[in-house]
Formats: structure tokens, sequence, C-alpha cells
């Protein structure tokens, strides 16, 4: 059975971003008509040739994208979000970034952390390892050009040999 690009978008949970591979939820449109493409944060405005480089990115990062995709996604106080959470303080861990374990209240008299505050220290911190993709002047794509030169697109444009 062979799948084509309709065929794939249909297939694609609506929660997630409009990019396509894209793991994390969409919350972002431009549309005020209504939409059905919602993008997350780092797709949302993004260049066209920018998409695919940003979700590849995403999916070396997966274990932190993931951390912000669960954290959005699961609601709180059921068995998920526990799982969910567990497998995000086991991932953090392994990573080296205990500094985005979420702050939980140490006892019943000290306030813990927000959800909505951790998942923006989350979406910070994947927003900060993926800005040599996001900043533009930092990530200049090139195709090759004739002659064994690199250019970039703009400057090699759409001209097809005769």
């Amino acid at each position: 059975m062979n799948h084509g690009h309709e065929d794939r978008i249909a297939e694609r949970p609506q929660h997630l971003c409009a990019a396509y591979g894209c793991p994390l939820i969409g919350s972002m449109s431009s549309s005020t008509t209504g939409s059905t493409e919602w993008w997350c944060f780092a797709h949302f405005g993004a260049n066209a040739g920018k998409l695919q480089a940003i979700t590849s990115e995403m999916h070396r990062l997966r274990w932190l994208s993931m951390a912000v995709h669960d954290v959005r996604h699961h609601p709180p106080g059921t068995a998920e979000s526990r799982a969910a959470f567990q497998m995000i303080e086991r991932q953090l861990t392994a990573h080296q970034r205990p500094d985005l374990l979420w702050k939980r209240k140490a006892d019943h008299h000290s306030g813990g952390e927000a959800r909505s505050t951790w998942l923006a220290r989350l979406e910070s911190a994947l927003r900060h390892e993926l800005s040599p993709v996001l900043d533009s002047s930092a990530y200049n794509p090139t195709m090759p050009a004739g002659g064994g030169e690199v250019a970039t697109f703009s400057k090699v444009g759409f001209d097809m040999p005769a």
C-alpha cells in the first residue's frame, strides 16, 4: 500500500505540530478564522527551509523534546502523568540535566513549582538547544552549485539545464 502526503497528514495525531515529524504539541496558529494547522513554539513562524532541520534537531534531542511534550500533554494527577514524569526524571538525570528536574514541594508547608513554570523551563532549555538552527545568522543551509562550488539556495535559484 502506498501512502501519499495527504495520507500521512491524515494519520498524524491532530494535537501534534503541523511540521511533518515534529514530536511537539501544536499550540500556535496565525489563522483568525480557524485552522487545522497548529504549530509548536519552535516551528511557528520559522522559514520553510528550516522546518525539517528543526524537526531533525528535536529528534536528536528526543529526551528533552518528549519531556516538553509529556508535561504539556498528560493531565495532572493521572497514572499516565505520574509514569511520564518518572520517565522524564530518569531522562533528565541520565543526560546530566538535574537543573531541569521538577521542583516539587519538599513538605506540606512549602509550595512546589507549578507545572506551567516547569514547562516554561523545559521549553526554554529546548529553545536554547535549538538556537543554532532557529537563529538565521547561525544556520544557513547550502546546496552545491555547478562546478563544485557551494552556494546558498537563493543563489542557486530554480534554473534547470535545458
